[in-house]
């Protein structure tokens, strides 16, 4: 009996520790202000997008050729025509062979982090806190896949117990979190379960919501994320039919606790944004069923292979494949990436997220804040009144 009980008192010994270790959420991440102006400055992370992000174009079902191999070898690249061609390609590869930049990648992650450090997130409005927490997780992301590329296949590096999802990747304000708590305990909870939320978690695979070419804003996080919907819906890499079948990323299956009927939520969803065509094929589908993966990195070109060849598809050849276009982030083009390396440096990603005039306020309301957060109460009225 005595040695049942040490073993029972050490099992429960281990279960509070555990619950111990995962630390608490500070309450006032899940407030808001909704009349706040505040903004957060995101010009470093905004150049580094336009700079390194290719766009696809508008979604398409149209499949790609398949590789005939280079003349002189038999040796050929093995791809998902319906979708390699399918969603936003970033340059990883130019990061891959300058330290610096990814130093500034790092470096814009660090500080990103410290935002709340500087200002209570419940002083914010929700959409400037959606678009802080969703430019911090595809920061990580971006930063995290710079470590490991040139792998190709993403499986195992997302998925994996400690894999990118799973890993305490992120500190912020000294609670440390991954990015699936910051899905599934930060997100999920405050946008009650919005499915449109899920269209700016970038991964890093073609399978994946698109990477954007403009930082989230609270001015434009709204109609970027219905933006990116509707291009992952329907392109072949969130959606086709087939046959009597209607077939969906399952992306959509790893997160089935956001359509609670998984079939009929996600009908209803998909709905809003597919083309008219496609809504008659799901309407009239017999099944809908969530198959579709494509794990490929979402790089410019190295997750294709030159076999054999002199064909000028080599790696100095993309350098100039991208020019700059003004206009409005939504609509702008490629960014000419040889200008990337010289002009980034120049940029201070250590400056702080707001205005030194800002900070001054902000530091007068959380001092304030502090002040009265406390709850007064009958009684201590009362021994006040008594003491007086």
């Amino acid at each position: 009996m005595k040695k049942y009980w040490l073993v029972a008192s050490a099992l429960m010994g281990f279960a509070l520790g555990s619950q111990a270790s995962e630390q608490k959420l500070p309450e006032h991440w899940f407030g808001e202000d909704p009349n706040s102006a505040i903004t957060i400055d995101y010009s470093d992370w905004d150049y580094v997008l336009q700079a390194s992000v290719l766009l696809s174009g508008p979604p398409s079902r149209e499949e790609a050729p398949e590789d005939r191999g280079s003349i002189g070898t038999k040796m050929k690249n093995k791809y998902n025509v319906k979708t390699i061609n399918a969603g936003n390609r970033f340059f990883y590869e130019r990061f891959r062979k300058n330290p610096e930049l990814k130093a500034t990648i790092k470096g814009i992650r660090e500080s990103l982090q410290k935002v709340p450090d500087e200002i209570r997130l419940n002083m914010l409005n929700n959409n400037e806190q959606l678009a802080y927490w969703l430019n911090l997780y595809n920061v990580v992301v971006v930063d995290e896949i710079n470590k490991i590329y040139p792998e190709k296949k993403l499986e195992d590096f997302v998925t994996d117990d400690d894999g990118l999802l799973e890993r305490k990747t992120v500190t912020v304000e000294g609670v440390e979190l991954s990015l699936n708590d910051i899905q599934h305990k930060v997100l999920k909870v405050k946008f009650d379960r919005d499915p449109l939320t899920l269209y700016g978690l970038y991964q890093g695979y073609i399978g994946s919501p698109s990477i954007r070419k403009h930082a989230y804003t609270g001015d434009n996080v709204r109609r970027t994320l219905t933006a990116n919907a509707f291009d992952f819906i329907n392109s072949n890499r969130g959606t086709y039919p087939a046959g009597k079948d209607f077939l969906v990323a399952n992306f959509y299956k790893r997160n089935a606790d956001y359509f609670p009927d998984f079939k009929a939520d996600l009908s209803a969803h998909l709905k809003e944004y597919l083309s008219m065509a496609d809504q008659n094929a799901l309407e009239n589908a017999k099944k809908l069923v969530a198959k579709i993966d494509d794990w490929t990195v979402t790089d410019i070109y190295g997750s294709t292979q030159n076999f054999g060849g002199s064909v000028a598809n080599n790696n100095a050849a993309f350098l100039g494949a991208f020019t700059r276009i003004d206009g409005p982030p939504e609509t702008r083009e490629d960014s000419n990436i040889e200008l990337l390396s010289d002009a980034l440096q120049r940029r201070s990603v250590n400056y702080g997220r707001f205005s030194p005039e800002l900070i001054v306020r902000l530091k007068e309301l959380k001092e304030r804040n502090e002040r009265h957060s406390g709850t007064v109460t009958v009684k201590d009225l009362e021994e006040e009144s008594a003491q007086n």
